[in-house]
Order: C-alpha cells, then sequence, then structure tokens
C-alpha cells in the first residue's frame, strides 16, 4: 500500500514540469515575433474556432461552472487539510500532501493558459496587424475628438428609442456584428457564437467587472446585471479577446468600432458611450474646465444616461473592488501590459487615429 503511495505520488510530481515549460513558451513569445505571429495566425483561430464552437452547443456559461466548482473544491479540500493537521497524526505529510497539489494544480493552469492565449499576450498589436497608425496626440487634438463624440452621442441618442434588446438578441447581434468588421480588419476573422451572461450572485458588479474572456473553454462572458447600455460594447469587447486581441486597450477600440460600423442604433450608442466614458476621463486629466465646458454640450437625455451608469457602479466602491482592481492590475504587468490597469486608457490613441482617418476622408 505505501509502495503504491509512493509511486501515485511520483506520478503526480511530474505534472510540476509543465510550470517550467510554460514558463520557456511564454519566454519564446516574448523574444520571437514571427513566433507569435504564427501561432495568432495559423494556430490560435483553429484551436479557438474549434473549442468556442464546442462550447457553444450549450446556453449556460461552462466557464462559471468551471469556476464555482474549482473555489468550492479548493474551499473544501484547504478544510479538510486544516481539519486533518489539527485532529489526526501525519500532520508534516498532510501539509507536504496539501502543497504538492496546490502547485500541481497552478503549474497545470499555467501551463495551459500559456498554450491557450497567453502567448497572444506578446503578438504584434492590432495598431501593427491592421496598419493603424497611432501617434501621440496633443490636448487639443483630444478635445476635438471629445468634441465629435459629443456630437455623435447626441445625434445617435435620437435615432434610439431607448428599447434595450433582450442578452440573447444582442449576443446573437455582437457576434454578427464582428464577423461583419472582420472584413475591413482581417486579423478578426474566424468562427464567433454569441457571449453568455454571468454574474457570480453579484460579485462580478461588486467587482466591477463588466465581463471576462474564459482561455480554457474560450467562451466571452458578460455580467447580465451591468447598465444595459453598456452591455453591446461588452459583448464585442469579450469576443475581441476571443479573436486572440488581449490587449484591453485594443479590445475597447475593436468594441468600439464593431458597434459604430454595425449600424444598429443600440449597438451606435453603446460603443460611443465606450468612447465617451475613456475620452472625457482623459482630458479630464489634462484640462478639468476644457472638458467640462465640451460635455455640458450633451443632450439632457444623454446626461441623464451616463449619471445612471456612473451610479450603478458607486454602488459597489469599497474593498472588494479595489482588491480587485489590484488584481487585475498585477495580472495585466504579468502579462507584458506594463501600463497596468492605465493601458485602459490608451484606447484615446487610437480613437484619434480613427477621427484623423474620417476627418481625411471627409476632405
Amino acid at each position: 500500500m505505501k509502495e503504491r503511495e509512493k509511486t501515485f505520488s511520483l506520478k503526480r510530481l511530474w505534472i510540476l514540469i509543465l510550470l517550467p515549460i510554460a514558463l520557456f513558451i511564454i519566454g519564446k513569445a516574448k523574444t520571437d515575433p514571427e513566433f507569435c505571429e504564427m501561432y495568432a495566425s495559423d494556430i490560435y483561430p483553429v484551436v479557438s474556432g474549434t473549442m468556442n464552437h464546442l462550447f457553444s452547443m450549450t446556453d449556460v456559461s461552462v466557464a462559471q461552472i468551471i469556476l464555482l466548482a474549482l473555489a468550492f473544491i479548493l474551499v473544501f479540500y484547504t478544510l479538510t487539510t486544516v481539519l486533518g493537521i489539527i485532529f489526526t497524526d501525519g500532520k508534516i505529510k498532510k501539509l507536504v500532501s496539501y502543497i504538492v497539489n496546490l502547485a500541481c494544480i497552478a503549474s497545470f493552469i499555467i501551463f495551459v493558459f500559456s498554450v491557450t492565449c497567453g502567448i497572444n499576450y506578446y503578438r504584434p498589436s492590432f495598431a501593427e496587424t491592421e496598419n493603424i497608425a497611432v501617434e501621440k496626440s496633443s490636448t487639443e487634438e483630444l478635445a476635438e475628438l471629445l468634441e465629435d463624440i459629443v456630437s455623435r452621442l447626441n445625434t445617435a441618442k435620437e435615432g434610439f428609442d431607448g428599447k434595450y434588446g433582450s442578452f440573447d438578441e444582442n449576443s446573437k447581434l455582437s457576434a454578427e456584428y464582428m464577423a461583419a468588421l472582420s472584413e475591413k480588419y482581417p486579423s478578426l476573422s474566424g468562427e464567433y457564437s454569441g457571449p453568455k451572461p454571468v454574474s457570480f450572485f453579484g460579485f462580478m458588479s461588486m467587482s466591477q467587472i463588466t465581463g471576462f474572456f474564459f482561455p480554457f473553454t474560450y467562451e466571452a462572458n458578460v455580467n447580465d446585471t451591468i447598465p444595459k447600455v453598456s452591455i453591446p460594447a461588452t459583448m464585442c469587447h469579450e469576443l475581441a479577446h476571443l479573436r486572440g486581441h488581449m490587449r484591453e486597450d485594443e479590445a475597447n477600440f475593436i468594441a468600439y468600432m464593431a458597434c459604430i460600423e454595425s449600424g444598429d442604433p443600440e449597438f451606435v450608442y453603446s460603443g460611443l458611450m465606450l468612447a465617451y466614458s475613456h475620452t472625457s476621463s482623459a482630458l479630464y486629466r489634462e484640462d478639468s474646465e476644457l472638458c467640462y465646458k465640451i460635455i455640458s454640450g450633451l443632450r439632457e437625455d444623454v446626461k441623464q444616461d451616463i449619471n445612471e451608469k456612473n451610479d450603478y457602479w458607486k454602488k459597489y466602491d469599497g474593498p472588494v473592488a479595489e482588491l480587485s482592481d489590484k488584481v487585475n492590475d498585477i495580472y495585466l504587468k504579468a502579462n507584458d501590459q506594463q501600463d497596468g490597469v492605465k493601458s485602459y486608457g490608451r484606447m484615446v490613441d487610437l480613437l484619434i487615429s480613427e477621427f484623423k482617418q474620417r476627418q481625411n476622408n471627409v476632405e
């Protein structure tokens, strides 16, 4: 019996080899752009398309089931281990076994993450892939962009009756609009299935998380309790991750473009709201008085929508949101987004580039 336990223990330890393999893969991705591009263009689309199609056979988020089950198992295993250490013999053996098991689980998860989507964090950016010229811009150009967005928001509100589609309807539409955008941006080509609703019993809102892409099932997941005006853009954002564009700032820009190009009044309004949020925040940091002057031109009903959205998130300000922000910051930096959560603000550079291009086309 003891010999069998020893053999099992040794077999289990082999799982730890996956960790250095994962680190080697990520190291290769960091130093070899050609390797990243080959993976992103040849391997990832096939794997993501196949897995996404497989898990789209159910409307239930498999990611949510897996995460809840994993959390339950870890809590239960930790409690039983602590009780075992307190009330039974072999305390050191139980503690060592517990640590080794957690190390094996972590090693396996890191390995799978690395070979599913981790490499994509080091691929050429969306701007580079699609030949979008991005340059540093002045405060004046930032103000011009915000003025343009305010004007378009007012116009979009006139064409939108305020009746939001159901989650299922918008889920299907977001997949269609992202697929249509791939005609303009080929790197977005591939099979899409719509995002799935999740909330984790309100914990996502408490953590101020609007959605997430789960690389183990290739599912796009969206918090279905957030303000409805944010849902269409959030859906497109998570689908951008499905196509291997992991940078948050670029996923936001892709979501904006998908919404604007759709011509769908609800999606257009949602996309402009996303652009407004980032642009107004950026200008406020540069020149608060100028920012207030420009946004004073918003229609009253648009201001009301913005206030309702802000009031929703204010309800969830607190330690959970702060902890979530810190964890997300660490995650982004660990995946080479050195600006951390600040990388969300870099979307504005892409918006200014798109704004200049539209101006040139008009001229």
